[in-house]
């Protein structure tokens, strides 16, 4: 069953949507933006991350990891999940109080600008049009 799912068109445009979604919601952020919407984009920014996890999940075990890695973008794809991953967790460190500095926070939060590579996953769905 997932791996219908995971070889639908329906799972790869849902794919595709999230990927423009979340590169909107980072194009977003900016110097000097209010508390309010750094909260909204810093929670849709989390939901993205949850989506991202989910679909490398489900492709390792639907398809199998020597398959998924067989195709080059995935690899990219993996990359960034471990970089969010990566980031998740150094913000929920630093978020308990562990007296790191703001300027390390933010640095952390940097690693999320390589989710703008899967922009390219955009490309190769319009070449396949």
């Amino acid at each position: 069953m997932l791996r219908i799912l995971v070889n639908s068109t329906f799972f790869d445009s849902f794919m595709t949507t999230a990927v423009l979604m979340n590169t909107v919601t980072l194009a977003i952020d900016h110097y000097g933006i209010s508390k309010e919407t750094d909260d909204i984009l810093q929670e849709f920014n989390t939901w993205f991350t949850w989506i991202f996890i989910f679909e490398m999940g489900s492709k390792l075990l639907a398809i199998g990891i020597t398959k998924v890695f067989a195709e080059p973008m995935n690899y990219l794809d993996a990359g960034v999940v471990l970089l969010s991953i990566f980031e998740m967790v150094a913000e929920a460190v630093m978020s308990g109080g562990s007296g790191m500095s703001l300027s390390a926070f933010k640095t952390v939060r940097m690693l999320r600008t390589f989710r703008v590579f899967r922009i390219t996953r955009l490309l190769r769905a319009l070449e396949s049009m």
